[in-house]
């Protein structure tokens, strides 16, 4: 069943909510409400649709635009008005209005906008892909390194149809992982939010050569200030929408509202680790954290990289973690600091590595779990699965 599209209207001109309120009534799926003139939606629920008319050019009606845009930064907001001065329709965008509609009203025009709300609202309830988070229990465990190179994997098998999200808002190193020079990052999405759609971020995002579609994490790190939880939560359900794979790579051992907001979203959340005591420690405390933020359990699972055979005990770690390890990344450093350095993925630029095939493998496991229920990216001696 389609969510309804949920309206309020602030018109205090009776013609003008007369025509609004009868095209309205003609359709299944609308939730339409006349709120009295100054509703600050500070309480309760705030609509999916808002709807103002003002006479003249109005500071206060400004104020309000920026309030209900900042608590919910997706919402719509069309105003109407008699007033077309280029000073008033400057201060409604500025404010964050999406539409200026002159007064009389173009009935027409305001179909049309209303079905593009409608559209938006129906392409983010209908998520089509899988999306995977990946954090690391600490700093420099290669979260970045095999989310980039799970990314590039899933887009040289399927391209055009998978997407790299940076999340690593204060660093952003997948960028020069893949060697590039984004031209819009994450940030200015954020500061155009109210005309997000799918097109916005599709010619946000740049196009890498294995076919991976990249949003990059801002390159200032002060502009990440900005980003809001209900900025990743469209974001990522836009991009749930419309690729088959979605790969997020999440800052190292935090969790706030931003990487909350996408682990809410996520389908499979990969904990990275290896094993030395102070990693398995975070990783055992981060499982915990999630779970106490509602996070199921089910959906979290622990990968081990630059994994070693005759380091710690397997058995030893999960019971630590109280979880059973999904994948072990075998210990490829030298290959994967090369690849670091030379900004091309370890899959793309040597596919026989070890790193690279394991990857490969990780993959195959994410799309066909039954054909590797019981392999996890290593063998013993003998052959025999570890």
């Amino acid at each position: 069943m389609n969510k309804n599209l949920e309206i309020a209207l602030d018109i205090a001109e009776p013609s003008v909510k007369n025509d609004i309120c009868q095209y309205l009534s003609d359709f299944e799926n609308i939730q339409a409400t006349e709120v009295p003139e100054g509703t600050s939606f500070t309480g309760g629920s705030v609509p999916d649709l808002a709807v103002f008319y003002v006479k003249v050019r109005s500071e206060e009606l400004a104020d309000r635009i920026r309030c209900l845009r900042q608590k919910k930064p997706e919402i719509g907001i069309l105003v109407i008005s008699p007033d077309k001065t280029p000073e008033h329709i400057v201060d409604l965008m500025k404010a964050g209005a999406d539409e200026f509609l002159p007064n009389p009203l173009d009935i027409n025009r305001f179909k049309s906008l209303v079905e593009t709300f409608r559209r938006k609202l129906a392409s983010m309830a209908g998520a089509r892909g899988r999306l995977y988070s990946f954090i690391s229990a600490k700093g420099g465990l290669g979260s970045t390194v095999v989310a980039v190179n799970t990314a590039s994997a899933l887009a040289m098998k399927n391209q055009g149809s998978v997407a790299l999200l940076d999340m690593s808002l204060q660093s952003g190193d997948s960028s020069v992982y893949l060697d590039s020079k984004p031209q819009s990052t994450l940030a200015d999405i954020c500061r155009n939010f109210h005309r997000l759609d799918f097109s916005l971020l599709k010619t946000s995002m740049q196009k890498y050569s294995t076919g991976l579609h990249y949003l990059a994490a801002p390159t200032e790190p002060e502009d990440s200030v900005a980003i809001q939880g209900a900025h990743l939560r469209k974001i990522m359900q836009i991009a749930k929408g419309n690729y088959e794979d979605v790969v997020v790579d999440c800052t190292s051992m935090q969790v706030d509202e931003c990487s909350l907001e996408a682990f809410k979203t996520s389908d499979r959340i990969f904990l990275l680790t290896d094993l030395s005591v102070p990693a398995v420690r975070n990783a055992a405390r981060l499982c915990k954290l999630l779970q106490r933020l509602g996070i199921s359990s089910e959906q979290v699972e622990v990968v081990v990289n630059r994994f070693i055979r005759g380091g710690a005990p397997l058995q030893t770690v999960e019971s630590s973690i109280r979880k059973k390890i999904f994948w072990l990344f075998p210990n490829d450093f030298t290959e994967v600091i090369n690849s670091i350095n030379e900004g091309i993925p370890l899959v793309k630029s040597k596919p026989g590595s070890p790193f690279s095939k394991s990857v490969v493998e990780f993959v195959e496991k994410l799309k066909n779990p039954e054909g590797f229920r019981n392999y996890r990216g290593a063998k013993g001696v003998l052959g025999k699965v570890i």
